[in-house]
């Protein structure tokens, strides 16, 4: 496999209007924000919050879009008290639709994103070689790597996934390797300061392919 380079990302940092600006109500039916993807080509988790108002905590919200690797993918995320804010599980990179599980009436919502967001994934040949890596920072951003065991060409890859130890919670640039049966890696974003950037480099052996 020749070199791959991913990057370099300007992550974005949080806010709470992101996906909408505006405010974002329904009366039930799937409904698009007013913006539909993330503008630094990574996906985030996504916050609803509310304003103080009536909660609505007895909502449930169905966010509908596509993951980093541009799977479709949903999540039902339980709405936010008054002048609170909730978030999702699963990362986002474009909404296509937010469901509520019921009328808004008059309350209302902001669509933003959690600084927290997960680049594309990297397939990786099957092969005995472990793929190396090498991730570089500038400005100051906490990074982790997570590689993959299960199909990277199917939905749900990046869920399932373990953490490569020696680029857990990293600051710095670093190289390491992943595991040798690895299918795929992608970086996770803990957090930044603004204008930092992250690039990944990744180089694997097609000798002794499998």
């Amino acid at each position: 496999m020749r070199p791959i380079k991913l990057g370099p990302y300007t992550p974005a940092v949080a806010s709470t209007t992101a996906f909408n600006a505006q405010t974002f109500n329904s009366t039930g039916a799937a409904t698009a924000p007013t913006t539909t993807s993330t503008t630094d080509g990574l996906a985030h988790l996504v916050t609803l919050t509310s304003p103080a108002q009536a909660s609505l905590a007895g909502i449930t919200f169905t966010i509908a879009g596509t993951d980093a690797d541009g799977h479709t993918i949903t999540d039902s995320v339980t709405g936010p008290a008054s002048a609170s804010t909730t978030t999702s599980v699963r990362y986002f990179k474009t909404i296509t639709t937010i469901t509520p599980s019921a009328t808004m009436g008059a309350l209302v919502l902001s669509i933003g994103i959690a600084v927290t967001a997960i680049t594309p994934t990297i397939a990786l040949t099957n092969s005995v070689a472990a793929a190396g890596m090498t991730v570089a920072v500038t400005g100051t951003i906490n990074y982790s790597m997570y590689e993959t065991f299960v199909n990277v060409y199917t939905n749900d890859a990046q869920p399932v996934s373990t953490a490569i130890t020696a680029l857990t919670s990293k600051t710095t640039m670093l190289s390491a390797n992943s595991s040798t049966s690895a299918t795929g890696v992608y970086l996770l974003v803990n957090s930044l300061t603004a204008s930092a950037t992250v690039t990944v480099w990744l180089n694997q052996s097609s000798s002794g392919m499998a």
